[in-house]
């Protein structure tokens, strides 16, 4: 069902009940974008012509019979019929129906071509390369020379220690750097 608000059609039922007459069923829906409430009414052939026949009953006739079913039924349809019967017949007649021509469109002489605006290159700017954690904490080591603690790493960089260790065990297995001494690492 599409949402009447914002045209999604993701839309989830709320809640679902008959209506009073017991015609239709009534539903209320809830978009899931933008959260918007709408109600829709579905009902079946059965409920339509149930209906037909409350509207063109008398009252104080009864619907029991079937004969009087049918003898509303047709009344009803009688109007109906009547009113497409006249267009049907409207439109069979030729002289009935325009036909609307369009207007040809004129086609210029051949013009000059314009001068086109010189094209302009863009500037394309590289976009500065996003630091990674991995690449914070190498180019640290890389300059201490000397090799730099887990403790100055944490205070320079302000990672969590945890974080901080798996990353210099990760670049530890890939040699990326050495271990100098316990917990002193240098570049490799």
């Amino acid at each position: 069902m599409e949402c009447p608000f914002c045209g999604k059609i993701e839309t989830g039922v709320v809640d679902s009940r008959p209506t009073k007459e017991r015609t239709a069923i009534r539903r209320r829906r809830q978009c899931s974008s933008c959260a918007g409430r709408f109600t829709t009414y579905e009902s079946t052939p059965e409920h339509f012509l149930f209906l037909l026949m409350k509207q063109h009953t008398p009252k104080g006739s009864s619907m029991k019979s079937p004969k009087a079913v049918l003898a509303i039924m047709s009344n009803a349809f009688k109007g109906l019929s009547e009113g497409i019967e006249k267009l049907v017949v409207k439109a069979d007649r030729p002289e009935a129906v325009k036909v609307v021509k369009k207007p040809k469109r004129k086609v210029a002489a051949k013009a000059k071509p314009k001068k086109r605006a010189p094209v302009r290159k863009k500037i394309v700017v590289p976009r500065p390369k996003k630091v990674t954690a991995t690449d914070e904490v190498l180019q640290i080591i890389k300059r201490h020379k000397r090799g730099i603690s887990i403790t100055k790493l944490k205070n320079k960089t302000g990672f969590a220690d945890s974080k901080l260790r798996a990353i210099v065990s990760k670049a530890y297995k890939q040699g990326k750097i050495k271990r100098k001494a316990r917990g002193v690492y240098v570049s490799a």
